[in-house]
């Protein structure tokens, strides 16, 4: 198959791309590949690393704002361990501590395109065992408040807290529905 571009050279590199209307594929060269400037690599260098590759998925040219195709941008620097920003998009990694406060503009962007457009935590417990996690806590709650009642002899107190007991642990056995 030719190049889509130049149609003389064989096309070695296919870019496939989802947009609303469905997926486009285009089939370049090497030589038109690397003019498309979608990504950046040179035919000469190396297959690209897993780093360079999610630094360019992640839009890691777009994440340095208004940076044009070609044109380098200095950019923060860690006044540490002298990282750029474009430097940790390429490695991935940071270089110290003092990283976190100096690229800490960029990082909502980054972080939010790793984690499904979410930039805080939002707890340890998956959302799916959450009202159990709570249902069990309630239950244990009740049992410590119904043993205080059977303590200090408050006995109709106890009755109550035992039925409600009785209903959340039905809960539970339900799967935790109402």
């Amino acid at each position: 198959m030719l190049c889509e571009n130049c149609k003389e050279r064989p096309a070695t590199v296919v870019f496939k791309q989802e947009t609303m209307n469905g997926a486009t594929e285009r089939h370049l060269c090497d030589k038109c590949a690397f003019y498309s400037q979608t990504f950046s690599f040179s035919p000469d260098q190396e297959p690209l690393s897993i780093q360079q590759f999610l630094a360019h998925w992640l839009g890691g040219t777009e994440l340095l704002s208004g940076q044009k195709p070609n044109e380098v941008v200095a950019g923060p620097e860690c006044p540490n361990c002298s990282l750029t920003f474009h430097r940790f998009l390429d490695v991935g990694k940071f270089g110290c501590a003092t990283c976190y406060d100096t690229f800490r503009e960029q990082l909502p962007r980054v972080f939010a395109k790793l984690h499904n457009g979410n930039t805080s935590h939002s707890g340890k417990i998956p959302v799916s065992l959450n009202e159990r996690f709570a249902l069990k806590k309630k239950l244990d709650d009740i049992r410590v408040k119904m043993r205080e009642a059977v303590d200090n002899e408050r006995f109709e107190e106890a009755a109550v807290l035992r039925d409600e007991a009785n209903q959340v642990k039905q809960q539970l056995a339900d799967g935790g529905d109402d």
